[in-house]
């Protein structure tokens, strides 16, 4: 049967593929060589190389043993073959393992590595934190130091002068009674007093003369709420977590940023601020904080209704605004809500402004800490939470949710 021609045909096409797949492996491990850089590495498929090449030549002796029917030399052939092969999966063993090694090698390597990213990337976003909370801190600390002392430097004259109006309508007072006495004890006076009364028009004097102390007494008055206001946002000799009036803070806030709501551009009208107020309660808080917060919001909103302003035609009739609402979202939470219909912004810039040195702004005129500093303040400071909702060239909104806390 071993010497039948359809047998042996069937012998002589099975060592002939294994030939030819022997002479793609021996074609893979050339490229493989290249891989390496170094001989130690190169070493280990050299010797591989070697052996297929042995194969292959003890494959193609095979098919000129078979065609000659020289068969009692096959055994032979075959004793060698089982050695080498022994061989060749003794270095295909080893060689798998050493390959395994250095990816184990890599892996652990990549993992550490890994491993120092990510904490030296936590120290970098600690140390940013830490040095925009400093910043804004000293920022807002230096801002509450000028507004205090503005508002003692304008507290001084302005309570001289409301004081003494009181003194200065009862003389005043007096003085006009007296002129009406004398008129009417000496009714034909000299001719240098009917001259004098005549220049001074002393009928207007004596109308309007109240009429102006009222008028200054009301400036005045208005002075003294600014400055409480002004005194109300710095609070710097107050303790840092107090119940405080949230309407206050909006309120002493909105002072601060009067001039830009009056004038907002140079050609655009002012911004209406409408307030709408729920009864809400004093809240456990950081009043000073807080009053950071409002202050980066509504300055964000200030300078969108800017830049809507600049960017459309001035011919439109809509009324740039601000509504500031508070009210009960919850039985144990209040929500502070700031609506602009400024120039708006995208879902994917919405989802971005509150992390750290995010702006929309040109390089120069935003830092990018305000929000972020305002996301702090609200979510970790005071365990509430801030969302910005926008719709471009219509509105902006963000709510803003704090707990009322027991204290």
């Amino acid at each position: 049967m071993l010497s039948s021609p359809i047998f042996l045909s069937l012998i002589i096409i099975l060592i002939t593929l294994g030939a030819w797949i022997m002479g793609l492996s021996i074609l893979k491990t050339q490229q493989i060589l290249q891989l390496f850089k170094t001989e130690p590495e190169k070493l280990s498929w050299r010797i591989m190389f070697l052996l297929m090449m042995f194969f292959l030549g003890g494959y193609l002796l095979c098919i000129y043993l078979t065609i000659e029917r020289l068969i009692e030399w096959i055994p032979l052939l075959t004793g060698m073959v089982f050695f080498f092969g022994s061989l060749f999966v003794f270095f295909s063993v080893t060689i798998y393992y050493l390959t395994l090694q250095r990816l184990f090698l890599i892996q652990e390597k990549y993992r550490t590595a890994k491993e120092n990213a990510e904490s030296a990337l936590f120290k970098l976003q600690e140390t940013q934190q830490a040095q925009m909370q400093l910043i804004q801190r000293e920022t807002m600390l230096a801002l509450g130091t000028m507004v205090s002392g503005v508002a003692h430097e304008i507290n001084n004259p302005v309570s001289f002068i409301h004081g003494n109006l009181k003194y200065l309508h009862q003389y005043s007072h007096d003085l006009l009674n007296l002129l009406e006495t004398y008129a009417s004890v000496y009714p034909n006076p000299d001719v240098k007093i009917v001259k004098a009364l005549a220049n001074s028009d002393l009928n207007f004097i004596q109308s309007d003369l109240p009429k102006l102390l009222n008028s200054m007494q009301v400036g005045t008055t208005r002075i003294g709420d600014i400055v409480e206001l002004l005194s109300n946002f710095s609070r710097l000799n107050e303790a840092d977590y107090k119940k405080a009036d949230i309407h206050q803070g909006i309120d002493s806030t909105l002072v601060i940023l009067q001039h830009r709501l009056n004038a907002s551009a140079s050609d655009s009208k002012p911004i209406s601020v409408i307030k709408e107020y729920g009864n809400i309660p004093k809240i456990f808080c950081n009043p000073r904080s807080l009053n950071q917060v409002f202050l980066n919001l509504i300055n964000n909103a200030i300078d969108a209704l800017i830049k809507k302003a600049a960017t459309l035609s001035q011919t439109t009739d809509e009324i740039p605004t601000i509504l500031i609402r508070t009210f009960h979202s919850q039985e144990n939470q209040i929500t502070i809500s700031i609506v602009d219909n400024g120039c708006g912004m995208s879902e994917e810039i919405c989802r971005s402004i509150f992390k750290p040195f995010f702006t929309t702004k040109p390089v120069g005129q935003g830092t990018g800490l305000g929000l972020s500093i305002s996301y702090q303040i609200i979510v970790e400071q005071h365990g509430g939470s801030i969302k910005c909702t926008s719709i471009v060239n219509q509105e902006t909104k963000i709510d803003i949710r704090l707990p009322i806390k027991q204290v």
